[in-house]
């Protein structure tokens, strides 16, 4: 047995909840105590500290003393991907889930739909979320009350995170959702089976690539719309923080590749394929800018421009840009990187995107105003 690690004496659980834990010391307790007001012994929380330097540790060891659900492991740092998949090895519930260390479990509707998956003997389920702005809680992902059988998962939950933001004709779902894993529990059997672990090509985008090959396999899932889960947003959160990552476009080819492969030989409708294609490469290119912003000094701002534009010029951007068509309205920072590709061109985008940076940092800054751009993308 790991030398770091303390072990419940409970009974057999029935979900398995995994957490990687680096550096979260300013929210890591209010995450804990929110997972320490469920009052369900067959909860299992296995901490994954992926060698913090500050106290997270030590808050983890704490709560793992006081609750004989959870389980305290310290590994050499290998990152969150690695981290989730000691979790998802050593996990001993029937259902597992993963949880991020900043965050608030609403066990009320977290358990709804363990129930309703037991009930309908699902091998994965998904809820509806909220997202804490400060002291402001708000929904955040919008899914409706479902029973999916068959071809009826990839339609009414792969297509809408596929395409989230677009609008086509094979889209008959109004779930609008993010590859986020936090809203999900799987039945473990279902994801040891079809061998679906956490790949790490972006660093963020291992949720995504997990999610997508979940929906591929799934022969049975549920949905609920009662939320269960509520994201904290703030600047040191991996989706908020500002760091450029290098080689973005070599990453982002590593990535398709991989990503079509599986799609490919589990979508067989060609049309929707191609257009994936299409949209996937716009969605890169708004993400291509953003990171731009992020470059610091003057070195790495060109290294930075050259690459992306080798990259666009590749991809032939102009012949990708008509999916922004089905972009909805409210998809506002896509709407204005693609248009101004579209008219501008790529120079002219990189001061489009510098606008809209400073746009999202001031709405995320005001609360109602954060509140009410959620509300339009999920009408």
């Amino acid at each position: 047995m790991d030398r770091h690690m303390e072990r419940s004496d409970i009974g057999e659980p029935v979900l398995t909840a995994v957490m990687p834990v680096y550096n979260g010391e300013k929210h890591l307790k209010e995450a804990l105590e929110s997972i320490g007001k469920i009052q369900y012994k067959g909860l299992e929380v296995i901490l994954i500290d992926d060698s913090s330097s500050d106290n997270s540790g030590s808050i983890c060891r704490e709560y793992a003393k006081q609750d004989r659900r959870v389980r305290y492991i310290r590994q050499e740092n290998q990152g969150v991907a690695a981290s989730r998949n000691r979790g998802l090895a050593i996990a001993r519930g029937k259902y597992v889930c993963f949880w991020d260390q900043d965050d608030i479990v609403i066990g009320k509707g977290l358990f709804a739909l363990l129930k309703k998956m037991q009930r309908e003997s699902a091998q994965m389920g998904m809820c509806s979320t909220r997202r804490l702005i400060g002291n402001k809680a708000g929904d955040y992902e919008k899914i409706q009350e479902g029973v999916f059988h068959g071809g009826e998962v990839q339609k009414g939950l792969l297509y809408p995170l596929l395409f989230r933001g677009y609008r086509y004709d094979f889209l008959k779902s109004e779930n609008y959702f993010y590859g986020s894993i936090w809203k999900c529990i799987f039945r473990k059997d279902f994801i040891s089976q079809n061998r679906i672990r956490f790949q790490s090509f972006l660093h963020y985008e291992d949720d995504w690539l997990f999610l997508t090959k979940a929906l591929c396999r799934a022969q049975k899932a549920v949905t609920i719309s009662e939320a269960g889960y509520c994201w904290r947003v703030h600047d040191a959160s991996e989706s908020h923080k500002k760091v450029y990552m290098e080689n973005l476009p070599q990453r982002y080819k590593s990535f398709d590749k991989h990503v079509l492969t599986y799609l490919q030989q589990e979508i067989g409708d060609t049309e929707i394929i191609n257009e994936f294609r299409k949209v996937n490469l716009c969605e890169h290119y708004v993400e291509l800018y953003r990171n731009a912003g992020n470059a610091r000094g003057a070195a790495e701002c060109k290294e930075c421009r050259k690459s992306m534009e080798q990259y666009l010029r590749e991809t032939d951007y102009k012949r990708q840009l008509p999916g922004k068509k089905q972009l909805k309205t409210s998809a506002y920072r896509r709407q204005a990187i693609l248009k101004s590709l579209q008219y501008g061109g790529i120079n002219v985008t990189f001061f489009t995107s510098r606008i809209c940076d400073w746009l999202e940092a001031w709405v995320n800054h005001m609360q109602w105003l954060a509140c009410w751009e959620r509300k339009c993308k999920l009408k």
